[in-house]
């Protein structure tokens, strides 16, 4: 089967950023296709067949999904009701939306995994997210530079809110030490050693740092590690095969009950029954 290649140069002007259209179900691309640049779309209605990666999956309206350049995908079956928001991101701008975010942000597991970074939104969600997407389709025709803007910030949005492993909610008075401190313990190896990794890289006791943290994020520093922990495993339990005591291990717990419970009590759900939920609702 042939395999299209678009690049930005084909869809894009000088000095665009990127482009955002909204596709119906007669203009949803049959045709099996990657790029090199980056995607993420929304559906806003209906339903159609997404094949990517040899796979294939119905997504439904409320379906986001962030496409890499590897990704090779087509829609079929389109419902006559189908419609949905196409962003399409240069490489270099996502680059530089990575670059903003810093290291801390694991980047890294959105690009290595086989399948691409997929959230079913709730309709709340949907409902809030859409007005952005419109945003950006009207702002492309009327000001670029503005568009631009809007688009950078519409990036960065959607990677944090929605497929970073963890959204920090900071205050905005909270001490530069402890935001650099909370980026820090984003890096795996940190998050894995827990509360002696938090101890070395502050420098401060652990008495001022409990203090400091129920002041400006209202939790302990081990409810902040355990929620980076439960956050990484969520992932890995929704885009990896590995195993619920492998994960376990790797996000650094070396107690499986205390893992069951902490998870449970952040999603209602066993591991188990999150990852058969997951699979049931993403590819």
């Amino acid at each position: 089967m042939k395999i299209e290649f678009y690049r930005e140069q084909d869809w894009l002007f000088s000095g665009e950023d990127g482009i955002c259209t909204k596709i119906a179900f007669q203009d949803a691309d049959t045709r099996s296709h990657n790029h090199n640049y980056y995607e993420f779309f929304l559906v806003g209605a209906g339903s159609a067949t997404h094949h990517i990666n040899d796979k294939k999956k119905i997504v439904n309206t409320g379906a986001l999904v962030f496409i890499r350049p590897k990704d090779v995908h087509s829609f079929q079956n389109p419902s006559s009701d189908f419609c949905f928001y196409n962003l399409l991101v240069s490489r270099g701008t996502m680059d530089s939306c990575f670059s903003f975010l810093g290291t801390g942000c694991n980047a890294e597991q959105l690009m290595e995994n086989e399948m691409p970074p997929f959230r079913q939104l709730l309709p709340a969600e949907l409902n809030n997210l859409l007005p952005s997407f419109e945003q950006l389709s009207i702002a492309h025709e009327l000001n670029l530079v503005r568009f631009n803007t809007l688009l950078r910030a519409a990036a960065v949005n959607l990677l944090t809110s929605y497929f970073l492993s963890y959204n920090l909610k900071l205050s905005h008075d909270i001490p530069t030490w402890l935001g650099l401190l909370a980026l820090e313990m984003q890096k795996q190896q940190n998050y894995q050693e827990g509360l002696n990794a938090l101890y070395r890289i502050s420098q401060k006791s652990p008495e001022y740092l409990c203090r400091v943290f129920k002041k400006h994020l209202n939790k302990t520093p081990t409810e902040f590690i355990n929620d980076i922990r439960i956050a990484n495993a969520k992932l890995a339990l929704e885009y990896t095969n590995r195993s619920i005591l492998q994960i376990c291990e790797e996000v650094g717990f070396d107690n499986t009950s205390h893992f069951y419970h902490l998870f449970k009590k952040d999603t209602g759900l066993s591991p188990k029954a999150f990852r058969e939920l997951s699979s049931g609702s993403q590819y």
